[in-house]
């Protein structure tokens, strides 16, 4: 099998510690062409744990110096959209971390790009590939619950700047154009439009709950943040037909015994495990208990976060276009940004892409 050229743009800590990884596990597949970052010391040790030819600090000049098929795009979220713009007008397959852009103009560029070049756009996240997910997915489609009314879904936890293994400086999570509405609440949207298909209408309403946090991450333990963008978003997604979904979103929770998500139909319910658990469980209308199953792991499970990328490749071989496309990403993002805008309008937005 002839190796596919990659390059990375953004070394930092989702890099380090799922795609770079990766890669490396994928040395039979990949040929690591060039990584990019702004900091020419992480670019630099980058190339050199991971065995890149080439190290940049400038996205343009190594897409004008890197013979490359691919571009993973894994910087902060404000970047993905422009940076994912360049690589598609260079002629290159894309995988994108989430968010694929912070605005639709952007995005709707990114997929126009994408399919007037045939290019593979593949945005994150791919929780979608999960074992739990994909069976999940059957399940309901299959009718096994019963006609779906109703899902709970939680998009949340302490956030980054808690999170004491967090490699990098996790400011910029609390900026404008990121916040736990693009940073968490995108799993469960993305998950429930797999399976309920496109939302209708989205409702919200959003606060800084916590203005301040003392941070706990490694590098910037003890520091202050200010938290500059809406740290709780709880939201109402409807999927028309009587069919709705509550996402809470947050920075602020600590820890949950909640299910990731719990699906009601008029025949039984059915839950979906926390993100990279196995655990599936469904109920039956005049069944005694809950039936538990841990699925086996597939390819995609043992990869978790980076799960994405043998799918994209596979698709970069075969043209055939990914679960995780960009018509999906773009339809999440409106559904995202109508969130935000009820929140500040107080007001219902209707959500007007398919995919």
């Amino acid at each position: 099998m002839e190796k596919i050229k990659l390059a990375v743009v953004g070394c930092g800590d989702i890099a380090n510690r799922s795609y770079l990884p990766a890669i490396k596990a994928m040395a039979d597949q990949i040929e690591l062409a060039a990584v990019c970052d702004v900091n020419p010391a992480r670019a630099e040790k980058a190339k050199a744990e991971y065995g890149a030819h080439q190290a940049f600090t400038d996205a343009e000049a190594m897409l004008a110096h890197t013979e490359c098929s691919g571009v993973l795009v894994l910087t902060d979220m404000v970047p993905h959209g422009p940076l994912c713009v360049a690589g598609l007008e260079a002629g290159k397959h894309v995988y994108v971390e989430k968010v694929m852009a912070v605005d639709l103009p952007t995005a709707d560029r990114m997929v126009a790009l994408a399919q007037e070049k045939n290019l593979i756009l593949s945005c994150a996240p791919s929780t979608i590939l999960l074992s739990p997910f994909q069976q999940a997915k059957k399940m309901i489609q299959a009718g096994e619950i019963g006609k779906i009314t109703l899902v709970t879904a939680l998009g949340a936890h302490h956030g980054p700047a808690r999170w004491d293994g967090y490699t990098s400086d996790p400011t910029w999570f609390y900026q404008p154009g990121a916040g736990p509405l693009f940073d968490l609440s995108v799993y469960p949207v993305q998950i429930l439009t797999h399976v309920l298909g496109p939302v209708k209408r989205v409702t919200a309403m959003a606060a800084v709950s916590i203005p301040e946090v003392v941070m706990t991450a490694g590098p910037v333990r003890g520091k202050t943040l200010k938290v500059e963008t809406e740290d709780t978003i709880p939201m109402v997604l409807d999927f028309g037909d009587g069919v709705f979904a509550s996402v809470n979103t947050s920075y602020n929770v600590l820890s949950s015994r909640l299910p990731n998500m719990q699906f009601f139909g008029d025949r039984g319910s059915l839950t979906t495990p926390q993100f990279l658990d196995d655990e599936i469980a469904v109920w039956h209308q005049g069944d005694a208990r809950w039936q538990v199953d841990h699925l086996p792991p597939s390819l995609y499970d043992k990869l978790g976060v980076a799960a994405g990328l043998p799918h994209w490749l596979d698709c970069i071989r075969t043209g055939k276009q990914p679960v995780n496309n960009g018509p999906h990403g773009r339809h999440v993002l409106e559904v995202l940004l109508g969130a935000l805008e009820s929140a500040h309008t107080g007001r219902v937005v209707e959500i007007s892409s398919t995919f």
